[in-house]
């Protein structure tokens, strides 16, 4: 956990420095529905058709913010 954790700092830090903080800041929004897929994928978790709208939504959100730079 801790050396992910470090990669993953590392690559956000390496990310804005670039002066891509945009899309550093847009991604933090894909950090619930990854890990609520990977919670379904790894330990059976089920997803409402509620939670699976968020995602969608968070992705698109992402996407445009993405698209739009």
């Amino acid at each position: 956990v801790l050396v992910n954790s470090v990669a993953g700092i590392l690559l956000l830090m390496a990310l804005i420095r670039r002066g891509a903080v945009a899309g550093v800041a847009s991604l933090f929004f894909l950090v619930p529905p990854v890990s609520a897929g990977i919670a379904y994928a790894m330990f059976g978790e089920t997803l409402t058709p509620v939670q699976i709208a968020g995602m969608a939504v968070a992705a698109a959100g992402v996407a445009v913010a993405s698209r739009s730079r």
